[in-house]
């Protein structure tokens, strides 16, 4: 069975209790999921990175597949 994925950017303040999803990329391949993950990251500037998975091409019932997080890329603000 063929497998989806879809890679989705977060921009995350834990400061102001914000999380909230930016862009969604559907992924071909996972042979340089790190890199690309790291890719979309600096793209996006986005904390976090998060890989689905689903069955389907329309993506309903998907699981996580893996999650990145990116400390350059988290917000700087103070309380």
């Amino acid at each position: 069975m063929k497998k989806y994925y879809l890679a989705v950017t977060y921009d995350v303040c834990e400061h102001n209790d914000f999380f909230m999803d930016m862009n969604e990329y559907h992924l071909i391949s996972l042979v340089i999921l790190d890199n690309y993950a790291k890719y979309l990251a600096e793209r996006d500037i986005a904390p976090i990175v998060r890989v689905f998975t689903s069955d389907t091409s329309d993506f309903i019932g998907t699981r996580l597949y893996k999650e990145y997080k990116f400390k350059e890329y988290e917000c700087g603000c103070v309380d």
